[in-house]
């Protein structure tokens, strides 16, 4: 307490015990690297995890292929009675090519199964305009205006021209199902051409468990399964994210670093002007330790200050951006109308760390210079 106490006073001068103006700069150093990171690393954790559910909202959480596709409904019904499945559909998966006047564009065709793929898939209709028939994404509607009906081209070797009526149109919120994407039923899809891909998708009650699911699908199946998981049909896109976010954290952590190193500036000037001071407590009996102790909490204080504050301004500017999302996106590159953020515990106790860390540290040099004087030398000095 003696020690904590020293630290205080030396810290805070004057009777108005203000900070002073080196002090301060350094506070401030510290708490617009700890806001930044918080706002920057919350943000990054808002594009993963908006783009996650996104993902998830239309791909399966596990997808099942089989040499023997004859197999896949047998798998189907196995696997509708484990405790951790939610649901499990067949789908199909092809390709056609649209006609837009003098445009051909090709587009994928996904043929979903009737019952809870279906209900599933409704939650995403945004208009609907009969029972049978394609439904478009929002995006292709929007761009060719779509009215009723859709000319194409089946993948076949002899391009046949062919009419389908339009169903409806849905919207997931993620660009290229938008707008590359166009959804049928089962039989209609596998009508289109002889040439597609058939699966079996699982969704499981716990996305993040998908990988257990897969060995236990595997072991109990046989070797003619292969299985895919959400996680490593998008394992690019993640790690990119990741490595952004890692990234943006060392880049950013380098303003606390100079923000420690006024803190450094600031003891060092307390080490000369509280030399006296230091040679009358070492007369009274403080050892080395005591001494040392005193100048780096010194150092503790003003990182805590900053962090403190860095908190504040950081979480403040969090909470405004996820209650009132106004800084719009470009949905073609970032699959996102608006600047997402997710505030992450476990992130931000890392970042109060780091600038704990940091100020400690910044504070070490001094208060061991200050440990090194001798008494006799301190007092003849002044």
């Amino acid at each position: 307490m003696t020690e904590l106490y020293l630290a205080r006073r030396y810290l805070f001068r004057g009777k108005a015990r203000h900070l002073s103006f080196i002090g301060f700069i350094s506070c401030i150093g510290v708490a617009l690297g700890v806001g930044t990171l918080i706002i920057v690393i919350s943000v990054m954790n808002g594009f993963d995890q908006d783009l996650m559910e996104r993902l998830l909202k239309f791909n399966y959480h596990i997808t099942i292929e089989s040499s023997q596709p004859q197999n896949l409904p047998l798998i189907q019904e196995r696997l509708r009675e484990w405790e951790e499945v939610e649901s499990a559909s067949l789908y199909v998966q092809t390709q056609i090519f649209a006609r837009f006047d003098d445009l051909i564009r090709p587009l994928v065709v996904r043929g979903i199964e009737s019952g809870d793929e279906k209900d599933f898939f409704s939650k995403h209709i945004t208009h609907r305009l009969g029972d049978e028939g394609f439904y478009l994404g929002e995006g292709i509607r929007n761009r060719f205006l779509i009215e009723d009906s859709l000319k194409f081209y089946p993948l076949e070797k002899k391009l046949t021209l062919r009419t389908m009526p339009v169903a409806g149109f849905f919207e997931v919120g993620l660009y290229d199902i938008d707008n590359n994407y166009v959804v049928t039923d089962l039989e209609t899809a596998k009508n289109l051409s002889p040439n597609y891909l058939y699966f079996l998708g699982a969704r499981i009650k716990d996305p993040f468990n998908a990988p257990k699911i897969k060995q236990k699908i595997i072991m109990n199946f046989a070797q003619g399964v292969f299985v895919s998981t959400w996680m490593e049909s998008n394992r690019v896109l993640f790690s990119a994210l990741q490595l952004e976010k890692i990234a943006m954290f060392i880049i950013l952590s380098l303003i606390i670093v100079v923000a420690s190193f006024s803190i450094f500036a600031t003891l060092t000037v307390k080490v000369v002007e509280k030399t006296k001071d230091i040679g009358i407590l070492k007369s009274l009996g403080f050892t080395n330790r005591q001494i040392w102790t005193v100048f780096s909490l010194q150092g503790l204080i003003l990182g805590l200050i900053g962090v403190v504050s860095g908190f504040v301004l950081g979480l403040g500017l969090c909470f405004i951006l996820e209650r009132f999302p106004f800084i719009k996106l470009p949905a073609e590159i970032y699959a996102i109308e608006y600047l997402p953020v997710a505030i992450n515990l476990g992130d931000i106790g890392l970042v109060a760390l780091l600038g704990l860390a940091l100020a400690f540290i910044s504070s070490l040099l001094p208060a061991m210079r200050a440990a090194r004087l001798a008494p006799c030398e301190a007092l003849r000095y002044e």
